[in-house]
């Protein structure tokens, strides 16, 4: 018993969208790797411990086993934004299959939270409403000159400085 092609389904859920591509991947670089690793070595490791390499396979199992109950929410018939939102929220992956996405609200997603250059100070500040989060209530108006939404003569400043210098979200 493995994983079989469920892990390509899981890999295409368990990650926020914006690193997605990345961390997919990665997810499947490592996966070949290890199918090739254990194909390459499953002979000489038969001829050496003969019978006791099914026990092997067998505790690689139980681990499996265990890893889904304890750490992988049930995902069947939620969005991609609602599986996001069961992981920042800490639902339990026993309770996740009874667990009711927030009616009239919007999902907490990884790409609201704030992350700061190398991967490093992720701030969720009340992650479950993102009362933390930076908004203009009222847009000014388009202008020529600066594009959609002049903000230049206001006094906001932006929150996070990106890849691209000062990007606001």
């Amino acid at each position: 018993m493995t994983w079989g092609p469920i892990i390509w389904a899981v890999i295409g859920e368990i990650f926020p969208t914006r690193y997605r591509a990345t961390c997919m991947g990665i997810s499947s670089c490592s996966n070949w790797i290890f199918n090739f690793l254990i194909s390459f070595f499953s002979p000489y490791i038969t001829s050496a411990i003969d019978y006791r390499y099914g026990y092997v396979f067998a505790g690689c199992c139980f681990a499996g086993a265990f890893v889904v109950f304890f750490f992988l929410n049930e995902s069947r018939g939620r969005s991609l934004e609602e599986i996001d939102t069961m992981y920042i929220l800490h639902v339990a992956p026993w309770k996740s299959t009874k667990w009711e996405a927030p009616e009239g609200e919007d999902l907490v997603t990884a790409d609201a939270l704030h992350l700061a250059p190398g991967a490093r100070n992720i701030r969720k500040q009340n992650a479950a409403g993102m009362e933390g989060e930076q908004r203009l209530e009222e847009l000014p108006e388009a202008t020529d000159e600066h594009g959609i939404h002049d903000v230049s003569g206001t006094d906001y400043e932006p929150e996070g400085h990106g890849v691209r210098g000062n990007s606001v979200a």
